[in-house]
């Protein structure tokens, strides 16, 4: 007897535990609807009931083929097979069209029909579903059910450079296609044509007696023969599309008399036909330029592709691609001598106008021991390769999936474009059962990985309708290896049909999918062996991701997915739309999120919420926070380029409470604030626990938040995040923290204040919240429309005064100069310097003089523009002003030498912020002067002065949509009294006149108002003038002046430059 071994028990013990924790947490069937998976209704998009959609009651309907255009045009393609299933008999091409990703459907349309010994419509049989038609290939009783030429397994391709789409079909004069000559398949091989001077012809079989001819189909439809001669025989090559193309072979005698059809038999209906096409298989085109809407007259592709070896040639069948160098390529296959097919692609690199047919896989496999696609035979048996579908990967490699015998998919890889082909192998993990298959690439990449949607049915073997069950579609990851990873058990969504096969339930048999406009998958598919029905399924991707615990959503949904899960599961959002979370109460699961936008959005329930008990941001991840959301732990990965977003509205304050702590591996956690509100600067100084909180955790001191873009401009406020500490009994080394969203604090030299402060505001800081560099120029606005008016007025002044002596005249005068302004505010009351350059031109005179000379009217207009240029640490900001104005002045010589001036003036500003909104004014100015002339010498005079003004500008409100502001001016008045002294000196036709002057301001202080923020607005600051003005008198009646001024404010200096001319009349 064994000893007892307590670690043995312990262990099982754990081991039991562990199963028991393991398969509780696994996903469950039931889960499904809690991952946010939506199955969509499946719909009939060919069956026989659907009469009033223009299905003829034809009770066979084969082989899909789904196509959606770059226009977002879905179009399905089927073989209309109007007598049984067999792959014979009266068989057309018909499509649907839908403008809505398949909710809705267009009628069936056939697109190409062939002539029927039947007539125009061949009789349908009520028990076509179960009519044996490989019974009656040979029996001449019944043989309207194989005296049609036909068409067969559609397959479309779209060029996205012009939009035009290529439908390629099988096409088979009168016979049982593919069945053995004895039960009337076709009898040729090769293509029929025959070289005629380097040109393809059809090659016609003229009958005479035992004896046929050989007469070739020329251009035109015109009909040569044996011996190279025309003759009066015309065959219809271009079909007419009201018939869709049923004429095409119709043959006509020189009186235009028809005579039958080449592609039907010379019996029956057809006796009278001269000449038959050869009886072997044709490949042939045709093209759509309007989506689908109408169609050309097909073209024979056959001689371009198909080897003479070859009995049959035919199409994939499904879809074809565009590959990323713009050539187009369908799959195919083809049937040797010996009867054993093999696949292959047709290429075209110039549009679809010619095409090369590539080598086989079956050319290049070693286990054939030196056999090829011509050679196979029977001793090569199950090496077969037929019906196939392809992708491109990345890198250009081209996967191609085939059908065969094997019991599992066969893939090959070109990496030459589909010329040449290596590593043909089966695919162990997709079962088959030797029928068609499909396969498309999703046209994004999921979290960094591309990825393969597959299509088949999934029972194992070698032929029969039994094995046509049970459809899956998985998804394969592709590594970067170029291989192809399947998760047969996770990665899948499995088809219940409503169809049987051979008896059985769940019938699956030849699909075709298209990725639509939303990144769903739209799946047509046939869900019997009756071959009766295709129906239409659109499937979302998250039906294939659920199983795996990852969340998928695509941001071309017009909904994001919204699930509920709060198992134990780990989770990944991927997928690069918008998820949410919205479950209830404590989640129990972690979630990483690597692609897209993850919403949480956890409901409350009996006062607990926590939407996840670890948050881990990866990749490019980002985690959007709604209401106050509850997680213990918030990782985030090195690399990470995702953040936390918060949107902030009057409404909604979002707030995200981290329970135990945050990990920052590259030691920064972005964040992204999308601000709906607005919100009022702090107080000034320091941040205080104040602003929007956003995010309560436990700082260790080793993480860093950061905004996105590192800070927030919004409207007028600039913005960051700050790290305040808030009040704790015991102090550890991880205490609780607050993140706010408030205003950036900057210093005067634009350096920002540390975002990591205690709650307490030190006292030391001397900083005020960063705005918006536009609000400068606002603020100096009124200072700038002020100083520039009374330099327009000064300079007016300075004209009228040259003019004293003249009788009428008339100036013109270009302004020039720069200022500088510095503010009387500090830099903590947004007190803002300015740097101003202008230039103009002035137009005035003096228009009235009274008969003694001594009153008189002076005048004059301007046109001026001037930049202003503020200096502001908040950052960059510019703005242009125009202004135009006039000025009158009113000047009286009094007795005793005394002169006075009476002067008004009115400008129109209207100025562009840069970035910002414009600035719409005008300023008025009035005032008096009293002057004291007195003659100092002969030629020179001194005049004292003293003059009182009253300055005013209104500008009005700025309703600025850039920035999301209402700014509010008050109206500016100021009393200007200046004292000066006029210095004139003439000697002969040169004059000198210098000016000295000081002006004083009286002025309240005004505010601008920012969204209801009020901001003081600077004030005039008291000038020293001095100006010199040289006249030149060149004629008794013109003379020219210059003129340079100087003014000095508050250590600033500006400086003002003049020419004009005078005219006297």
């Amino acid at each position: 007897m064994k000893k007892f071994n307590p670690s043995v028990l312990a262990l099982s013990i754990s081991s039991l535990l562990l199963t028991s924790t393991l398969t509780f947490g696994q996903i469950q069937q039931q889960d499904k609807a809690l991952f946010g998976v939506k199955e969509h209704q499946e719909s009939l998009l060919f069956h026989q009931s659907l009469v009033k959609q223009g299905s003829d009651n034809v009770p066979i309907w084969r082989i899909p083929s789904l196509l959606r255009t770059k226009d977002g045009v879905l179009i399905a393609a089927a073989d209309k097979r109007w007598q049984h299933r067999g792959d014979w008999g009266d068989i057309d091409t018909a499509i649907r069209i839908s403008h809505d990703d398949g909710k809705t459907w267009g009628n069936i349309t056939t697109i190409l029909d062939l002539p029927s010994q039947n007539g125009e419509k061949s009789p349908i049989r009520d028990d076509a579903p179960t009519f044996n038609p490989w019974a009656h290939r040979n029996n001449s009783s019944v043989p309207t059910y194989r005296n049609s030429a036909f068409l067969i397994d559609a397959q479309m391709v779209q060029d996205k450079r012009n939009g035009r789409i290529f439908l390629a079909v099988d096409m088979f004069p009168e016979s049982t296609g593919l069945s053995g000559t004895a039960d009337n398949g076709v009898t040729e091989f090769g293509s029929g044509y025959v070289n005629i001077d380097g040109k393809q012809y059809l090659r016609l079989n003229k009958k005479e007696g035992y004896t046929s001819k050989q007469w070739t189909l020329r251009e035109n439809g015109i009909v040569f023969n044996e011996k190279n001669e025309k003759t009066g025989y015309r065959v219809v090559i271009n079909g007419d599309p009201k018939k869709n193309f049923k004429d095409l072979g119709d043959v006509y005698d020189q009186d235009n008399n028809k005579l039958g059809n080449i592609y039907l038999k010379q019996t029956e209906r057809n006796a009278t036909v001269p000449f038959t096409a050869p009886n072997t298989s044709y490949f042939w085109l045709t093209h759509s330029d309007d989506n689908g809407k109408t169609w050309s007259s097909p073209i024979d592709l056959t001689s371009q592709v198909k080897k003479d070896w070859m009995r049959f040639f035919g199409t994939g069948p499904g879809v074809g691609i565009q590959t990323k160098k713009g050539n187009l390529l369908f799959p195919i296959y083809y049937i040797n001598r010996h009867g054993k097919q093999s696949s292959a692609l047709i290429i075209s690199k110039d549009g679809g106008k010619t095409w090369d047919l590539g080598q086989s896989p079956n050319d290049t496999r070693t286990e054939l021991y030196g056999k090829n696609s011509e050679t196979l035979n029977s001793n090569s048996s199950g090496h077969e390769l037929t019906e196939s579908q392809l992708v491109e990967l990345q890198n250009g490699d081209l996967k191609l999936f085939m059908r065969n015998t094997s019991g599992r998919v066969m893939m090959s890889t070109s990496k030459d474009g589909g010329y040449s082909w290596i590593e043909t192998k089966q695919v162990p993990e997709l079962n088959h059962g030797y029928s068609q298959l499909s396969v498309i690439k999703y046209s994004k990449k999921i979290n960094g990985k591309e990825y393969i949607v597959f299509s088949g049915q999934s029972v194992s073997g070698n032929s029969g309708d039994n094995l046509r069950r049970d459809g899956k579609l998985f998804l394969g990851e592709v590594q970067e290896s170029g291989e192809i990873k399947w998760d047969t058990t996770n990665l899948v969504r499995e088809i219940v049909s409503q169809g049987k096969a051979a008896g059985q339930p769940n019938g699956y048999v030849y699909s075709s999918m298209a990725e639509l406009g939303d990144g769903s998958i739209g799946l047509a598919y046939e869900n019997t062996t009756d071959y009766t029905t295709i129906m239409y399924l659109p499937i979302e991707m998250q039906e294939f991701f659920w199983k795996a615990g990852k969340i998928f959503s695509d941001v071309r949904q017009k909904e994001p997915l919204v699930f509920t899960y709060d198992g134990t599961e780990t989770l990944e959002k991927i997928g690069d739309g918008v998820a949410i979370k919205r479950g209830e109460g404590e989640s129990q699961s972690e979630i990483n999120v690597s692609e897209g936008l993850l919403v949480l959005d956890q409901q409350t329930k009996d006062g607990k919420n926590k939407a996840f008990t670890q948050l881990t941001l990866n990749n490019s991840g980002v985690a959007q926070v709604n209401s106050t959301q509850n997680i213990d732990r918030l990782v985030v990965n090195n690399g990470a380029t995702g953040y936390l977003q918060f949107t902030v509205t009057d409404t909604h304050s979002p707030r995200l409470k981290i329970n135990q702590d945050v990990t920052a591996h590259g030691q920064i956690v972005a964040v992204q604030v999308n601000l709906q509100k607005k919100l009022k600067p702090n107080d000034k100084g320091y941040y205080h626990a104040q602003g929007e909180e956003l995010i309560a955790f436990k700082d260790n001191g080793q993480v860093k938040w950061r905004l996105v873009n590192d800070e927030l401009k919004d409207g007028m406020y600039v913005y960051t995040l700050a790290s305040v500490a808030k009040p704790s009994v015991l102090r550890t080394t991880s205490q609780p923290h607050s993140l706010y969203l408030t205003n950036k604090l900057i210093t005067a030299d634009g350096k920002a204040v540390s975002t990591v402060a205690p709650l307490k505001a030190p006292l030391t800081v001397n900083a005020r919240p960063q705005v918006n560099p536009v609000l400068a120029s606002y603020l100096t606005a009124n200072l700038a429309l002020n100083k520039m008016s009374e330099q327009l007025q000064q300079s007016f002044m300075h004209e009228t005064r040259l003019l004293q002596e003249k009788d009428r005249s008339i100036f013109v005068k270009y302004l020039n100069g720069k200022q500088k302004y510095g503010s009387n505010l500090s830099f903590i009351d947004y007190g803002y310097d300015f740097n101003a350059s202008y230039s103009g031109v002035m137009l005035g005179g003096k228009v009235w003089q009274s008969e003694r000379g001594n009153h008189a009217l002076y005048t004059a207009l301007n046109k001026t523009s001037y930049k202003v240029t503020p200096k502001a640490v908040d950052g960059e900001t510019k703005a242009k002003y125009h202004s135009w104005g006039g000025s009158i002045n009113w000047h009286s010589n009094l007795p005793h030498n005394l002169i006075v001036d009476l002067s008004v003036g009115y400008q129109k500003h209207k100025g562009d912020i840069e970035h910002a909104g414009h600035v719409r004014g005008y300023t008025f100015n009035i005032g008096a002067d009293l002057g004291y002339r007195y003659q100092w010498m002969k030629n020179a005079f001194i005049t004292p002065m003293v003059g009182l003004h009253y300055l005013y500008a209104s500008l009005s409100d700025v309703n600025d949509q850039a920035n999301k502001a209402l700014l509010k001016y008050n109206n500016f008045n100021a009393l200007k009294t200046n004292l000066g002294v006029d210095v004139n000196y003439r000697i002969g036709k040169f004059e000198v006149k210098g000016l000295l002057s000081y002006d004083m301001y009286q002025q309240k202080t005004r505010q601008l108002y920012v969204d209801d923020v009020a901001y003081k607005q600077g004030k005039l600051a008291d000038t020293l003038h001095l100006n010199t003005q040289f006249v030149a008198h060149l004629t008794p009646r013109f003379a020219f002046s210059t003129e340079v001024g100087f003014q000095h404010a508050r250590n600033k200096g500006q400086s003002s430059f003049a020419v004009g001319a005078h005219y006297q009349f």
